[in-house]
């Protein structure tokens, strides 16, 4: 009878243990039982707090640096075509030839081929004289007399200086005129040269020509009445 009595308490406990652990059910006492722990659901963490001078302090940094690494990428990233440039730019115009003076004049010519009068350079080297002339900023006249050689060009074109002289002057004229006058010596082997207190002129006249010419400091002037013929240049303050 006691073994009966134990038996029938043992199985009993059992079935309890078993209803309490069934897997899927949960009793409607044991919700209740539950602490507040459980079944609270879990808070947000705080986000961090950033203040507003610290984002613009932010990007204004990020902004700095990309436009600093555009700029580096800018210097080191050179075309062949712009390298091309740079050499060109730096390259002397006349390699052989050793500037002695450079001075801007006003400079008036008027000839058989063209006429103005603009501002210029009168450029004189050892072995040749340019002049360059500028209109509105853009270079009008671009001459450049050999003194060692027998060449005149204008811009691309060259000619011998008795042919220079057939195209835009006169045949007539001794080969070396435009060179004596550019740079401001007698002309025709200084025929009738008369000497001023500064300077000097000429007067020449024959069937082909009628000139005068007059050099004073910082004034060059000629005219050929008969050809038309006109060569000014007034020096003009640096």
């Amino acid at each position: 009878m006691r073994m009966l009595s134990a038996t029938l308490a043992a199985l009993l406990l059992l079935g309890g243990c078993a209803a309490r652990i069934a897997p899927g059910h949960v009793s409607s006492a044991q919700v209740e039982q539950a602490t507040p722990e459980m079944t609270q659901e879990p808070k947000p963490l705080p986000k961090p707090k950033v203040s507003m001078p610290e984002i613009e302090a932010e990007q204004n940094a990020t902004a700095a640096a990309e436009t600093a690494a555009k700029e580096a990428s800018a210097e080191t990233d050179t075309t062949a075509e712009e390298e091309t440039v740079e050499e060109e730019v730096a390259k002397p115009r006349f390699p052989r030839s050793k500037l002695i003076l450079s001075s801007p004049y006003k400079v008036t010519m008027k000839t058989k081929k063209f006429a103005f009068s603009d501002a210029g350079f009168l450029n004189r080297y050892d072995n040749l004289i340019n002049v360059q002339v500028f209109t509105m900023g853009e270079l009008t006249l671009d001459l450049v007399v050999r003194l060692d050689d027998d060449e005149i060009c204008t811009g691309k074109l060259c000619n011998t200086k008795h042919g220079f002289n057939q195209t835009f002057l006169s045949g007539a004229y001794p080969d070396t005129l435009i060179e004596n006058v550019l740079q401001s010596k007698p002309i025709f082997g200084g025929k009738n040269l008369k000497k001023m207190t500064k300077g000097f002129m000429q007067k020449i006249a024959s069937k082909s020509y009628v000139i005068k010419y007059k050099v004073w400091p910082g004034n060059i002037y000629f005219k050929d009445v008969k050809n038309g013929i006109i060569i000014k240049l007034r020096k003009l303050p640096k």
